[in-house]
C-alpha cells in the first residue's frame, strides 16, 4: 500500500495540541508548550486540554471534536498529542476517516495514540509519528527526543540512519537484513483493539514495532502470545522491540522469566530478524518514528542498524 506523507512544518506554522486520552497533568504541559513556542510555532489549544470528565480529557464527543476540527483547520499544519493514559480507543468511531484523510497532517503521538494512529494508517491512509508528546516535552524527555522532535517537525520522513542515544546499544535477538513500512507502537493498545473493526491489519513485509510501560513478563508473555495465535506475525518480516519502560523483572529469579528472556524467546520462536533496546517507548529516550515509511533493519551478531528510507 502506498501512503500519503504530511507536508512538512516551516518556522512560524501553527500546530494544534489535542487531548484524545486523559487529562492534563499540571506544570508539565505548561512546559511542553513552552518548549513547542520555543521552536517558533504558533499553538492552537483544544478545548479538550483543559477539559475533564474523570480520567478522561473531556467526553468522547468533545476528543474527538478536537481531532476532527484540527484536521479540518487549514490554518494548522500539525497536530502533537497532549499525553496517552486512556480514551483513545472510546474516540476511533467518533472520527471522521474521510474529512482526515482530505487534509493529512504530521500527527504525533504515542502510547495510548497507538490506537489512532493505526486508525489513520489503515483507513486514512497517511503516515503518522510515533513520537514525544506535550506532556513528556514538559517531564523528562532527555536532549535525544527534543532534538528528534525539532528535527522530525521540519524533516518528518527524510531518509537517514536512525540516529541513537548517548549509551543506546540495541542487540540482535534473531540475525536478518529486512526492508519494509513501520507499523505498530505500545503493546497494550494493540492487544485490546484486536478483534475490533480497528485491530492493526499491516501490509506485507512491515516490521513491527513493539514498546510497553509498567507491565510484567508474564503480562508481555501474554500479549505476545496473543499476537502470535492472531496471525500478526505472520503477517510482518521483522520485531523491533524498543523500550520495556519500569517492566519487570529485570534480574533473574526462581520462577521468574526477565523481560528480556520473554522477548528473547518468542524471537527465537518466531525466527524472523528481530532486535530490541532501540530507543523508543515511554523512557526519557524516543525516537521520531514516522509510521507507514519503509525502513532497513540489519540485524547482525555484532550490531544493529536501523535506517529509514
Amino acid at each position: 500500500m502506498e501512503y500519503t506523507y504530511a507536508v512538512p512544518l516551516q518556522p512560524g506554522d501553527t500546530i494544534a495540541v489535542v487531548a484524545p486520552s486523559s487529562t492534563l497533568a499540571g506544570a508539565d504541559v505548561t512546559k511542553g508548550l513552552v518548549f513547542l513556542r520555543s521552536l517558533g510555532y504558533e499553538l492552537k489549544i483544544g478545548k479538550s486540554v483543559s477539559a475533564f470528565d474523570g480520567y478522561l480529557a473531556g467526553p468522547d464527543r468533545l476528543r474527538a471534536a478536537d481531532i476532527n476540527d484540527a484536521f479540518a483547520d487549514d490554518t494548522v499544519k500539525a497536530i502533537v498529542c497532549l499525553r496517552g493514559g486512556y480514551g483513545a480507543t472510546r474516540i476511533l468511531p467518533l472520527l471522521d476517516y474521510d474529512l482526515i484523510a482530505a487534509h493529512p497532517k504530521l500527527f504525533v503521538g504515542f502510547s495510548d495514540i497507538t490506537a489512532l494512529h493505526t486508525a489513520f494508517l489503515q483507513r486514512c491512509g497517511f503516515c503518522p509519528i510515533h513520537g514525544t508528546m506535550v506532556m513528556s516535552l514538559g517531564r523528562d524527555a532527555s536532549e535525544y527526543t527534543k532534538e528528534q522532535f525539532a528535527y522530525g517537525l521540519q524533516h518528518p520522513y527524510e531518509a537517514r540512519e536512525l540516529p541513537l542515544p548517548p549509551d543506546c546499544s540495541p542487540k540482535t535477538l534473531v540475525p536478518g537484513a529486512v526492508t519494509g513500512p513501520l507499523v505498530g507502537g505500545n503493546m497494550m493498545l494493540l492487544s485490546v483493539l484486536m478483534g475490533t473493526p480497528y485491530a492493526i491489519d499491516p501490509p506485507a513485509g512491515a516490521i513491527l514495532c513493539l514498546e510497553e510501560v509498567g507491565e510484567d513478563a508474564y503480562a508481555l508473555d501474554r500479549m505476545l502470545c496473543q499476537f502470535e495465535e492472531a496471525g500478526l506475525i505472520d503477517r510482518v518480516r521483522a520485531i523491533a522491540f524498543g523500550e520495556f519502560y519500569h517492566c519487570g523483572p529485570e534480574e533473574k529469579a526462581p520462577y521468574e522469566w526477565t523481560v528480556k528472556e520473554v522477548l528473547r524467546a518468542y524471537a527465537k520462536k518466531w525466527g524472523k530478524p528481530a532486535v530490541m533496546d532501540l530507543p523508543f517507548g515511554h523512557g526519557a529516550d524516543n525516537a521520531w518514528l514516522p509510521l507507514g515509511q519503509r525502513a532497513g533493519l540489519e540485524a547482525r551478531l555484532d550490531g544493529v542498524r536501523f535506517t529509514l528510507l
